[in-house]
């Protein structure tokens, strides 16, 4: 089994770290791996890095169209400092990450903070997207975003704007405390809501598994019960590695996913 493994440039130093240490996981499962800088269809599978990048999206669709499989990182849900996300044949899990029941060992080992912090009469915080994700999607999310404003207006609720930070910022557990609820087209910014136990609309990503994709007309949703958030958490843990040390585990479960 070849595994080609896309490293496109410009890359991060982060992006580099990732795809290496999951092609040195790949040799010790026994995989072939080749790396190339300009997709070439060399195998079954692909490994990219950054899926929102219009390069890259056009690899990873052509792959898919044509019969192969892809496997798209980027930054992880938690544990951001060393570990990373993998989506399947999209840029993001949702298709997948609750497709079955997925065994709570990788949760216990590595569970992020949870909280109850929603305030039903809080503001609703629309979480923006960066400007990449604004080229792949183009207008429609701004037209979504309005609609959903209006929609939080008219039910009474301060509206609270975050965009996408591009630099330190304040802590996720500051920023949403006491939210009514948390709007975005996608981002981690939803798992974070999921986790501290706000409700979250989402129209893409991971939490678009377990999420409306919008907001009702009588009230924002409810949160999910604890037993939904701890499944929902216990399998997306799935979905995020640490290339330096689960290589070989990576593509285990990668090979049992893809089958």
């Amino acid at each position: 089994m070849t595994v080609e493994i896309l490293q496109a440039e410009p890359a991060t130093d982060r992006a580099r770290l990732a795809l290496q240490g999951l092609a040195n996981g790949a040799k010790a499962a026994g995989l072939s791996v080749r790396f190339t800088r300009r997709y070439s269809a060399l195998g079954p599978w692909l490994l990219l890095w950054g899926p929102g990048a219009p390069d890259r999206a056009e690899a990873m669709r052509r792959h898919v169209r044509d019969g192969g499989r892809a496997l798209a990182l980027d930054l992880a849900y938690w544990s951001r400092d060393r570990k990373v996300r993998v989506s399947v044949d999209a840029p993001h899990p949702q298709a997948v990450v609750m497709a079955r029941d997925l065994p709570e060992t990788r949760l216990a080992a590595d569970r992020p903070p949870t909280a109850d912090a929603w305030d039903p009469a809080g503001p609703v915080v629309v979480a923006e997207i960066g400007r990449k994700a604004q080229v792949q999607y183009g207008a429609q999310v701004q037209d979504w975003e309005a609609h959903q404003v209006k929609l939080a207006a008219a039910l009474g609720h301060e509206i609270v704007r975050r965009p996408k930070p591009r630099g330190p910022a304040e802590p996720i557990e500051t920023a949403l405390a006491g939210a009514s609820a948390v709007v975005t087209w996608h981002s981690n910014v939803a798992v974070d809501a999921i986790r501290l136990g706000i409700p979250a609309v989402c129209q893409d990503g991971a939490a678009a598994a377990v999420c409306p994709p919008s907001l009702g007309l009588a009230a924002v949703p409810e949160p999910l019960g604890a037993a939904a958030r701890d499944r929902f958490l216990g399998n997306l843990a799935w979905f995020q590695w640490d290339p330096a040390r689960e290589g070989v585990a990576f593509w285990r479960f990668a090979q049992e996913l893809l089958a």
